[in-house]
Parts: C-alpha cells; sequence; structure tokens
C-alpha cells in the first residue's frame, strides 16, 4: 500500500508503536499533529501527499479508501497499520498514544 510513497522518519524515544502520519505542507492542524508527536518524543514516518506525484496519490487514496473504507483527510494518523485518528483533536492523540 505505501509502496508508491517516499516517507520521511522522524526518530523519538517512543518506539512502541508503528506511527505514520499523513499530512498537507499547507495545513495547520497537520503542523499541529507533527508538533504535537515530536513534543512527546514520538518516532513516526510521514508524507506531505501535497509533494507527491498525482498519479501516485489518486492511486494512494483509492487503495487507503478501500481498505479502510474511509476517505484520506488531513491529518490522518496510521497507528500499527490498523487504528485511524483523522483530525489532530489533541485530547483524542493523548488518549490513544499516552494511556
Amino acid at each position: 500500500m505505501f509502496d508508491s510513497l517516499n516517507f520521511e522518519t522522524v526518530e523519538g524515544r517512543n518506539t512502541d508503536r508503528d506511527l505514520v502520519l499523513f499530512a498537507l505542507t499547507t495545513c495547520s492542524f497537520c503542523k499541529k499533529a507533527k508538533a504535537f508527536l515530536e513534543e512527546n518524543s514520538f518516532q513516526y514516518r510521514f508524507v506531505y501527499m501535497d509533494k507527491i506525484d498525482p498519479e501516485a496519490k489518486k492511486a494512494f487514496k483509492t487503495e487507503f479508501a478501500e481498505r479502510f473504507n474511509k476517505r484520506l483527510s488531513y491529518p490522518t494518523l496510521l497507528i500499527d497499520n490498523k487504528e485511524l485518528l483523522t483530525g489532530f483533536i489533541r485530547i483524542a492523540w493523548e488518549k490513544e498514544l499516552m494511556e
């Protein structure tokens, strides 16, 4: 599913979960999501969807929708390749990642 995407890795002390962030460079909530992950020292991978090839983006979004039965919106955090957090709502992210 991720073959067509080029992820960047952000190192952190919290490595017990596989975190993948889908974001846009212009999205203020995406910036807040990244800041939250970094402030709490989570290791994660991310991709800015507005910086990838339009055809690859289209194919990925189709595959994402089929797999998760949900449209990709931003930010979306994929946890352990199965759970999704969509949008950045700090209290929800704290509950899911820190409890």
